[in-house]
């Protein structure tokens, strides 16, 4: 069984993609937990909206190339689209930051919301 911590952002209609992500990622995998949110002020100018952020611990037999394209499925599923990107626009954005003990983006890693979150996640193995 395969460990997973994932990062989840959205600044467009916040609360109904986070809702719709939970949804999603709650049938995708057989056991996933989720910290408290946070609201955090966008980095740079590009974006125009505040992010409504959360950290989730999941649990698959799946191997790391099929969870990232799952991930990128839920994302199109959500509404996300290329071009958003640059308009400022995160419909929602699934990151796998940690498999296993492997930690995949060291720069997300140390983020200030996800330092803040993970303690809400104490507990859940």
């Amino acid at each position: 069984m395969n460990k997973v911590l994932l990062s989840i952002g959205t600044n467009e209609d916040r609360e109904a993609n986070l809702a719709l992500c939970h949804k999603l990622l709650d049938e995708s995998f057989g056991e996933i937990h989720y910290s408290d949110t946070s609201v955090t002020i966008p980095y740079g100018n590009h974006y125009k909206n505040d992010f409504l952020n959360q950290l989730a611990i999941a649990y698959t037999d799946e191997n790391k190339e099929n969870v990232s394209l799952l991930l990128k499925s839920i994302e199109k599923q959500i509404g996300r689209k290329p071009k958003d990107k640059e308009k400022g626009i995160v419909k929602i954005d699934i990151d796998l930051i940690v498999w296993n003990d492997d930690i995949l983006r060291p720069a997300d890693i140390s983020l200030s919301y996800i330092a803040d979150l993970l303690p809400s996640l104490e507990g859940h193995p």
